[in-house]
């Protein structure tokens, strides 16, 4: 089956993307920060899942092989499918998801559409052990330009906490236009330090 594919996306929507490969489409499901990434007519490499089932297949796409790491042990949970693992992923970032599980706060993994208590206090008992393990399983990450952008506002947003700025904050001072504009991590804290102090 497709460990990944690389090419053009032709045109996106919320929920999948048209990826043509070498004059080929493959039509690939993807969550809504993949979505928020990357633009029609860019090249990416997405890492797939492939989900194959007796009436379906499909191919479901991700910048990160972290990402991908993470929505399989998603569907290890119990009473969690293709659908709300990728809405667990369109909420919240890996990082807010370990930070989630670390501290068991299922009272904000109830923000996920349709998880619930039960299902998220059973995606916090199923995951605590395993989340350690996902970058040691990730061979190859983070290597195109969208994925860049990825890091980049993960280690952004990670600075600027450490600096005392709440998610709120964060939010305000930067936006989606200006993580495209940054080439590396130093340019991006300067560049939102310099509007602060502005």
């Amino acid at each position: 089956m497709y460990e990944y594919l690389r090419g053009k996306v032709e045109y996106k929507k919320p929920d999948y993307l048209a990826l043509d490969v070498n004059g080929v489409g493959y039509k690939v499901n993807i969550s809504l920060r993949t979505y928020d990434f990357i633009s029609a007519g860019e090249e990416v490499k997405l890492y797939i899942y492939n989900y194959i089932k007796e009436d379906a297949f499909k191919l479901i796409g991700f910048l990160e092989e972290r990402e991908r790491n993470l929505f399989e042990m998603l569907l290890g949970v119990k009473g969690i499918g293709v659908s709300l693992a990728l809405s667990v992923m369109s909420t919240f970032d890996i990082d807010t998801i370990r930070d989630l599980v670390a501290t068991d706060d299922y009272t904000n993994l109830k923000r996920v559409p349709k998880l619930g208590e039960k299902k998220s206090q059973q995606l916090i008992l199923d995951l605590k052990s395993k989340l350690k393990t996902l970058d040691a399983l990730s061979i190859d990450t983070r290597n195109d330009d969208a994925a860049k952008h990825l890091m980049i506002e993960e280690e952004l947003i990670s600075a600027l906490e450490g600096l005392g700025y709440s998610k709120k904050e964060i939010n305000a001072l930067i936006t989606r236009d200006e993580l495209r504009s940054f080439k590396t991590i130093e340019e991006a804290i300067k560049g939102v330090l310099k509007k602060v102090n502005y």
